[in-house]
């Protein structure tokens, strides 16, 4: 992770210099004692690099707490790229939920009739906490429930079930300050488990098209291990916040009911823009853009054998967030698509809450 000072350096006694270490005169020396001197100055010149880093992070970390930064939920869509400080966390009940209309073809902003129509819904609760100042740690434990009409000489077919459980680290390697326009960067792993097949009766059944909807973070193959990397920034500037990432999927070759599955991999997008109206409050709107890619292609040059090899989602959602108290906030929105090929043409509505707590008190702001 890199900071930047600013200012006059602060001069740290180091190690060597506390214990009188001369780590350049070894002429009483011999033996043992001349590698065991060598040790003690490779460990000391470590710590005190160590010491200098910490202490250009902390003062980093303390001139982005200046920045104007209201205590909100966010996005509904989009992790930030700023973390949590060290020790506090948050539970956040979520739901999203798909309402499948159309199809679209080929690349197409319209979208023909659906013959079956497909509904679901998703409630999960997300876990965070921040491990240090700079690295947090998330998690989403999901249920699904989808619905699909009769149709095309088919009859109606439901399940539920467990979802996909996700897992990920977030990683900030830079922290965005006042004198800078560079926003904050962060980087972020994903690992995504099929526990929905794993769990077997008590996971959900396969949704048709093999696919969760797009409101899921990262939307994935459904039923299928992800391996996702991200890069995330966000860049606050008075009234405003502007946040965003990329993200790039990876499935492992995987099994279902002992046949083999290779799926392609998935590129996906998204961008926020956030107002706020009573920043005492956490009130704002923000509009949201999402897009996923399916790519005819996998890193491991495998031939994909399940799913679609090409595919494609664009939506865009209002979204309003709100502070109930200084430790709880919410938001929600309504997710559209606007544009797609070789998939379904949905609404997504969302809602979700956070409740903060910090083991020193007052909640900070991500």
């Amino acid at each position: 992770m890199f900071m930047r000072g600013h200012g006059q350096p602060t001069v740290l006694q180091s190690p060597v210099d506390a214990l009188g270490i001369q780590c350049g005169d070894r002429s009483g020396t011999r033996g043992f004692e001349s590698r065991l001197l060598a040790a003690a100055c490779m460990v000391a010149v470590v710590s005190t690099a160590a010491m200098a880093r910490a202490d250009d992070d902390d003062s980093a970390i303390a001139r982005y707490r200046k920045i104007w930064n209201p205590f909100s939920a966010g996005p509904e869509l989009l992790s930030s790229a700023d973390l949590q400080p060290q020790g506090q966390l948050f539970l956040r009940p979520y739901v999203y939920s798909e309402l499948a209309y159309g199809q679209f073809g080929g690349l197409a902003v319209g979208s023909s009739g659906l013959d079956r129509k497909l509904y679901a819904i998703a409630p999960q609760v997300e876990f965070s906490y921040g491990i240090l100042d700079w690295l947090e740690f998330e998690m989403y434990v999901p249920e699904t429930s989808w619905w699909q009409t009769s149709g095309d000489g088919q009859g109606s077919a439901n399940g539920n079930g467990v979802g996909d459980i996700t897992a990920f680290l977030k990683w900030r390697f830079h922290v965005q300050q006042p004198d800078e326009w560079l926003p904050s960067l962060t980087e972020v792993f994903f690992v995504t488990l099929p526990t929905s097949d794993w769990l077997g009766s008590a996971g959900t059944p396969p949704i048709p098209g093999g696919f969760a909807p797009l409101g899921r973070l990262p939307s994935t193959h459904f039923g299928a291990p992800e391996l996702t990397e991200a890069i995330l920034f966000r860049k606050n500037l008075q009234p405003f916040r502007l946040s965003g990432g990329v993200y790039y999927s990876y499935g492992p070759p995987s099994s279902q009911n002992g046949v083999s599955q290779y799926y392609g991999d998935i590129f996906q997008y998204r961008l926020a823009f956030e107002q706020f109206i009573d920043d005492t409050k956490g009130f704002g709107y923000a509009v949201e853009l999402v897009g996923i890619h399916g790519l005819p292609f996998r890193l491991d040059g495998k031939s994909i054998d399940t799913g679609l090899t090409s595919f494609g989602l664009v939506g865009v959602q209002p979204t309003i967030e709100y502070n109930f108290s200084d430790r709880i906030v919410g938001a929600a929105g309504v997710l559209v698509t606007a544009a797609g090929y070789q998939d379904v043409a949905a609404v997504y509505p969302n809602l979700s809450i956070y409740y903060y707590w910090n083991p020193r008190g007052k909640v900070l702001a991500r």
